[in-house]
């Protein structure tokens, strides 16, 4: 008895996509139509087949050439607002949620991990935009098959380091006025008849931000960064497949531009220095995939990984009255975080029905290491930061040295046609967290948190002609405390954040429908949702020992403060004809908060009405040309965090639209030459939640080489 329809069709549609693809202009990107993996962690499968809504791209020449960091290649994508606290850092919004309520992966790895703050941060940016192959985004509760942290949904940026199909060579090189700064990437492969062994190197390097308007430069928001990755994969006969990676990037000197100025130079803000260094990550990872083919047993997959992230802080904090403070604070915090997942898929019959099963488990530990020191500037006399426990002290960073936290969780899915034209995916979670700290006396002495929970999902996709279908689905969302919710102790805007040890999960509840169109030169998606979060945890007014002040600055604490609600439209549609394609996105999101019973304000950091627009040519010998606009408008519905925080101006954030020109054309059968005008209008504006205003008028300039011997 044959057991897999669903993997043919699943290899079929692979097979399909892949010579669609390779049909398509070098510089085009088709979206609608897409075979997915993140959305089922198993075999691949076209996304207009899924109850889960999913993002796909496949970075272009000129996106690669565009981008600064990582977070920019996610720019314009439906259901995605990108974020910059400063120019080399990045922070994806999804439905409304950002920082630990959306999960990072990196080739399906975890990139989340204890410390992630709950609101944007830097951990994007720590990724190689170079090394980015295709990203995938899952937008909505994702937690039955992720777990913890994928409440707003997962962006799994999936990379490469075989620059050809046999032995090949990538060069590529770009260049941009608005930073006075460019990227360059050498990459080389070999391949034998069952191996293939790929390595890069990227070096990137950004001045000062200039703004559009009269603003100019914004001083200092420049960096530079180093990346590093090799990959290697060896089919060991028909069924085992072994894949081996390593990857480094390091950014140096980052600074937190926000913490400069005060919203717009030249009002000063809360430091005279904030710079992170080094701002980095390391991964390894080793992945075998066995495929028996049978039907209680289709594939197993287990994957070994060691993440680490290293993060060091340089901060002088401005003064009452305006003068640098005579102290430098530096710490240091690494995350080290071993790893292993196992994903199986097996068939089985469930009333006269095949049903497709995904399975597995995984689990990760992270540990930290944790340090600082102040150093008074006039001596050079350090201070080791310390915090006093009932065994004596511990080394202090951000967090206390030592602190750990677990995470564990087992799922399956199942996935079937249950009736002709409608498949049902349905599944369940039990997840297990536990984080140990000692936090120190002063903030309430050792602190160990564990919770677990139960979440499941329902997802209905119905084919309601051959190129339609209509998707609904039910979700359940799970966010644990992590060690930043339970032990944090640093600055923020208004006050200082202190430890609290009693914060619970959130849990969410979301609803979603989407409409689907998946024609031979159209698409059309649009997908409706709704989201209540039960004991959401926002930072807001604490009180610490009894007292509302803590030193004199004000108390302020990640609470589960009530329940939060949001609720959308996102949407998308492309038309292709023979040498003309247009493209349009949109994004709409209302988020509100419960801080008290009666008593609502407007979720923070909510993205306003805000959408994408491409026009493009392309010459039939080659050439394209393509006018782009991205447009947004005004965010004045502002939370009392939103109000204290000084990214945003007073009475919000103006909406904007910014237009660009941008080319390209094949210089020979493998290099590829892409340039371009942006923000035409020399507009001075800036992404709702940004710290830095988007560049003004700039040129760039993108050259890329490819080609296998």
């Amino acid at each position: 008895m044959s057991p897999t329809p669903i993997v043919a069709l699943a290899v079929l549609a692979a097979q399909q996509d892949s010579v669609r693809r390779d049909s398509l202009p070098r510089d085009t990107v088709f979206q609608l139509s897409e075979v997915v993996v993140t959305a089922t962690r198993s075999a691949p499968v076209l996304r207009i087949e899924q109850p889960t809504v999913v993002t796909v791209k496949v970075p272009t020449p000129s996106d690669r050439a565009l981008g600064r960091v990582a977070a920019d290649l996610l720019r314009d994508l439906a259901g995605v607002h990108v974020q910059q606290t400063s120019a080399g850092q990045g922070a994806v919004v999804l439905r409304g949620l950002v920082g630990n309520q959306v999960l990072l992966l990196v080739d399906g790895v975890p990139l989340n991990n204890g410390t992630f703050r709950d609101g944007p941060g830097q951990y994007l940016a720590t990724i190689d935009p170079e090394s980015v192959e295709r990203v995938e985004v899952v937008r909505g509760p994702a937690s039955v098959l992720y777990g913890s942290d994928a409440q707003g949904g997962v962006v799994n940026m999936l990379t490469t380091s075989f620059p050809g199909a046999g032995r090949g060579l990538h060069m590529a090189a770009t260049a941009t006025s608005a930073t006075r700064g460019g990227r360059a990437r050498l990459a080389g492969g070999l391949a034998g008849t069952t191996w293939r062994l790929g390595a890069g190197i990227s070096a990137a390097t950004a001045g000062d931000q200039t703004a559009g308007g009269n603003l100019g430069r914004q001083t200092p928001t420049g960096f530079d960064a180093l990346g590093l990755d090799a990959k290697f994969s060896l089919d060991a006969g028909a069924q085992h497949k072994l894949t081996v990676a390593a990857q480094h990037f390091r950014m140096r000197d980052v600074p937190r531009y926000d913490r400069y100025v005060d919203f717009r130079a030249p009002a000063p803000g809360a430091d005279v220095e904030h710079v992170f260094d080094p701002q980095a990550r390391q991964l390894v990872y080793a992945r075998h995939r066995y495929e028996p083919g049978k039907q209680a047993l289709t594939t197993l997959e287990a994957t070994a990984s060691l993440a680490i992230q290293r993060e060091g802080r340089g901060q002088i904090r401005r003064l009452g009255s305006g003068l640098p403070d005579s102290v430098r604070e530096h710490v240091r915090d690494d995350v080290y975080t071993p790893g292993l997942s196992v994903v199986g898929t097996s068939f089985a019959h469930v009333a006269n029905r095949l049903a497709k099963i995904t399975w597995g488990g995984e689990a990760y530990r992270d540990r930290l290491t944790s340090s600082g020191y102040t150093e008074v500037l006039a001596t050079g006399a350090r201070t080791t930061l310390l915090r006093s426990t009932t065994t004596g002290t511990v080394p202090s960073g951000r967090f206390p040295d030592g602190s750990s936290g677990i995470r564990t969780g087992l799922f399956l899915s199942a996935e079937s046609e249950v009736v002709p034209r409608i498949r049902v995916t349905t599944g369940g979670r039990w997840s297990w967290f536990r984080n140990e700290a000692e936090v120190g006396l002063g903030f309430g002495g050792r602190v160990v948190g564990t919770s677990s929970d139960l979440t499941g999902q329902l997802g209905i996709v119905s084919e309601l002609a051959q190129d339609w279908r209509l998707a609904v689905r039910v979700a359940e969302g799970f966010r644990a405390p992590n060690l930043y919710d339970l032990t944090n102790v640093g600055p923020v805007p208004g006050g200082i954040q202190l430890p609290n040890p009693t914060a619970l999960p959130e849990r969410s509840l979301s609803v979603e429908a989407g409409l689907r169109y998946a024609g031979p030169s159209a698409g059309l998606d649009i997908e409706v949702y709704r989201s209540t979060i039960d004991d959401f945890i926002d930072r807001t007014l604490g009180v610490f020992n009894a007292d509302t002040l803590f030193n004199g600055a004000r108390v302020f604490q990640g609470l589960n403060v009530g329940t939060a609600w949001q609720r959308g439209i996102e949407a998308e549609a492309l038309w292709r004809g023979s040498s003309i394609e247009l493209r349009g996105t949109l994004l709409y999101t209302h988020g509100e908060q419960e801080l008290a019973p009666g008593v609502r304000e407007p979720m923070s950091k909510i993205p306003p009405l805000n959408g994408s627009g491409r026009l493009k040519w392309t010459a039939p010998i080659g050439p394209w040309v393509e006018y782009v606009l991205r447009w947004a408008t005004a965010q004045d519905r502002l939370s009392a965090r939103d109000l204290r925080d000084t990214r945003i101006p007073p009475g919000g954030t103006p909406g904007y639209a910014a237009h660009g020109i941008r080319a390209g054309m094949e210089l020979g059968p493998d290099v590829m030459l892409t340039g371009g005008v942006d923000n035409l209008a020399n507009a001075l504006y800036r992404d709702h939640g940004s710290g830095v205003d988007n560049p003004g008028r700039h040129v760039w300039v993108g050259l890329s080489w490819t080609a296998d011997f």
